[in-house]
């Protein structure tokens, strides 16, 4: 066998390895129903710029690119779950091969180790599964790992300039995937340059064209919006940033111990199955860690790249997925710990392989299950009791599940009712009972329906009240342009 052919062997096992059963399981809401609506948006309207959870509401949470990725899969391969996930899944398996490539460095005497233990920690396959920002974010962040370790040991000018582009085009890529925390690694390995050769370091990360790659794929969509858009840059400095850093405004584990809560579970069990083998490592080698970090370059750049759990950890917004990207540095601490590994036994070949299945089968797991926040299973149940599919769906006093778009090609939105605190991504029940856009559905939660039938009673829409689904009370309206409805 050829090193060509057996490379590539290797990239298509990694890629079966990341896709597969990747399309088993439902979206589930709130986030994968979200990024899918907001791209399916896009992709129906045509408005490649304007991420929008309805044609009435903007949604400037997050950068495109993660919109774009997964609209463009589901142009090119149909709507289903899997086409929906792939761009994770391919972001995955990029991350993975680009592990090798840093495996050269850290890990010589076994390039291929750090992949391995990334690829088999717990954490990163599962997060694959999920429609979300934070892997298409690792692969960029990995990237820029890669090519700062070929900008500092580069051999000739030539080498340096092209690793400097990939640099910051890989920060413009993540800075398009999820705004400043993208460049996370960038600042992390730009200390480490200060701390190893003072300015003279951080000369060698700027270029006036690795600034103009930057500012170009990373700044033109924000100058465009921002043109069009005036307060959307404010949005995202205040709502975006700020807010998530010094206030509980996202109510997400904002409390003093919530760092502890979040991220020990996640990097304890996200480290499985190596962390055992690797606890007793380390503690062997407790006494040379100062020392190392003084003496050998590697293992102080490794220690830089794990610094922004410190930023992680004073934000007042936590969520697991937030540490993705540490779990990079992470599996080459853990190579270069475990390293020389003996896949000669039989045993160890076994066991490795067996995990990675178990890893494989729980994608699908789940599908197996009845988990409250399947939006497939709720379109299935919505439209055993409707005539037709509809043309809206409205959440009334409770949260859009906006994978309903994905499986029903509904506009998906959320209605007040009278005397509710005013809402941005939410519109006027009475205005909207006057619209006339097809066949609408009402949902509320089932406790909820007294006030909702009040309001409609007293505004004369015509409804049908239908059996309740998966928590939901349902309601048909009666439109002139909604004979199926009408007729209920």
């Amino acid at each position: 066998m050829t090193a060509t052919t057996q490379r590539w062997l290797i990239v298509l096992a990694v890629l079966v390895y990341a896709i597969a059963f990747q399309g088993t399981r439902g979206l589930y809401s709130p986030d994968e129903g979200r990024y899918t609506n907001v791209a399916l948006n896009m992709l129906d309207s045509g408005d490649w710029l304007r991420p929008m959870l309805h044609r009435e509401v903007e949604h400037w949470a997050k950068p495109p690119l993660t919109y774009w990725s997964v609209a463009a899969s589901v142009a090119v391969f149909g709507r289903s779950e899997l086409a929906a996930r792939l761009p994770g899944a391919l972001a995955f398996a990029g991350t993975i091969l680009l592990m090798m490539r840093l495996g050269r460095r850290f890990v010589p005497s076994q390039p291929w180790l750090p992949a391995l233990t990334y690829a088999t920690f717990a954490f990163p396959p599962l997060a694959a599964n999920l429609v979300t920002t934070d892997t298409l974010l690792t692969l960029w962040e990995t990237l820029q790992a890669a090519a700062f370790v070929a900008l500092w040991y580069a051999a000739t000018p030539r080498d340096e300039r092209r690793a400097r582009l990939v640099l910051w085009l890989a920060a413009g890529l993540a800075f398009m995937t999820k705004g400043p925390p993208g460049l996370l690694m960038l600042g992390a390995s730009a200390l480490f340059a200060f701390l190893t050769a003072r300015g003279a370091g951080l000369r060698r990360l700027v270029a006036w064209d690795a600034l103009l790659v930057f500012l170009v794929v990373g700044g033109t969509w924000y100058a465009v919006v921002a043109l069009r858009e005036p307060g959307v840059l404010r949005y995202f400095l205040v709502e975006e940033v700020v807010n998530r850093v010094a206030s509980d405004k996202m109510h997400r584990n904002a409390e003093w111990y919530g760092a502890l809560k979040v991220y020990v579970p996640t990097v304890v069990f996200g480290m499985l199955p190596w962390l055992p083998l690797l606890v007793g490592t380390w503690w062997r080698g407790r006494g040379t860690l100062m020392r190392d970090l003084r003496t050998d370059a590697d293992t102080r750049l490794l220690a830089c790249w794990l610094l922004p759990i410190v930023v992680f950890m004073l934000a007042r917004s936590r969520l697991p997925l937030y540490l993705l990207p540490l779990f990079v540095p992470l599996a080459i601490i853990a190579a270069r710990a475990l390293a020389p590994l003996d896949l000669r036994r039989v045993g160890t070949r076994i066991a490795i392989a067996a995990w990675c299945v178990f890893l494989v089968l729980a994608r699908a797991a789940p599908a197996f299950f009845d988990v409250p926040v399947d939006d497939r299973a709720l379109a299935a149940a919505l439209m055993k009791e409707l005539p037709a599919r509809p043309d809206e769906v409205a959440f009334v006093e409770s949260d859009p599940r906006y994978g309903l778009r994905f499986y029903l090609g509904a506009e998906i939105e959320r209605l007040e009712l009278p005397g509710d605190a005013p809402n941005s991504h939410a519109q006027d029940i009475a205005s909207e009972m006057s619209e006339h856009e097809g066949c609408r559905v009402l949902l509320v939660n089932a406790g909820s329906w007294p006030r909702l039938e009040e309001v409609l009673a007293g505004d004369t829409v015509t409804y049908k009240r239908l059996d309740d689904v998966r928590g939901y009370a349902v309601a048909a309206q009666g439109t002139p342009d909604c004979p199926a409805y009408g007729a209920l």
